[in-house]
């Protein structure tokens, strides 16, 4: 019986003892898993402190951005105010006026002839030569005419007014409107080099060469048969 006796009664050294004591290597286990504890906690108050800190400065630009004012103008107020500013620095757009022609005025003379009255005035409006706008006429109508001493134009042939009005429209579409800007206010001068005629409007500056007008019809009289037959 004493020779199986209890291990556990049975003194160990105090060295052999420490080295298998396992609760001494529990604690020491414990103390690491506290600091590790205590570190992660330290790291996620620094991360919840910034994550703080950038809510404070989005929150207060947020408040920043909506505490802005309100716009104290509406869209049709600024407008008007662009529009007043636009006609004070610039007059001449508000005191263009509206270019208007006279219809032409006709007359029968016998039974053969057309008498344009107002043929001088409406060429003074239009600031176009009369014998640029009788050589135009006189090729469109594919007729003869001339002027006589009271400045009118009498025509050979008989003629409505609608028809002369619309070879009138034409006329300033070609050789008096401005391309541009649509201004009547233009100038017709030649140049003695090219020989071609240029339209120069005088609002907005542009210029533009125009077509020069084809001869039209000539009928032929006994002067001009006499001429054939001597040069035959």
């Amino acid at each position: 019986m004493s020779e199986f006796a209890d291990p556990q009664a049975e003194e160990v050294p105090d060295e052999v003892a420490a080295m298998f004591d396992l609760t001494l290597k529990k604690k020491k286990k414990s103390k690491s898993k506290k600091t590790e504890a205590t570190e992660g906690d330290a790291v996620k108050g620094d991360a919840v402190a910034e994550g703080s800190s950038t809510g404070e400065v989005g929150s207060s630009s947020s408040a920043n951005v909506f505490e802005l004012d309100p716009p104290t103008y509406s869209y049709t107020q600024l407008l008007n105010r662009v529009v007043d500013f636009i006609h004070q620095n610039n007059p001449e757009l508000t005191d263009k006026k509206r270019f208007t022609m006279k219809p032409p005025q006709l007359m029968r003379v016998g039974t053969k002839k057309t008498l344009w009255v107002n043929f001088q005035e409406i060429c003074a409006m239009m600031r176009r030569n009369s014998d640029h706008v009788f050589q135009f006429m006189m090729a469109e109508l594919g007729t003869e005419g001339s002027i006589d001493g009271n400045k009118r134009l009498v025509i050979r042939g008989k003629f409505v007014p609608k028809y002369i009005e619309s070879l009138l429209r034409k006329y300033i579409g070609e050789y008096v409107a401005c391309q541009m800007c649509r201004s009547f206010n233009t100038t017709l001068t030649r140049d003695n080099v090219s020989r071609l005629f240029f339209v120069s409007c005088q609002d907005c500056g542009s210029s533009r060469s125009v077509a020069q007008i084809r001869a039209g019809y000539h009928a032929t009289t006994k002067a001009d048969r006499r001429a054939i037959r001597n040069a035959t």
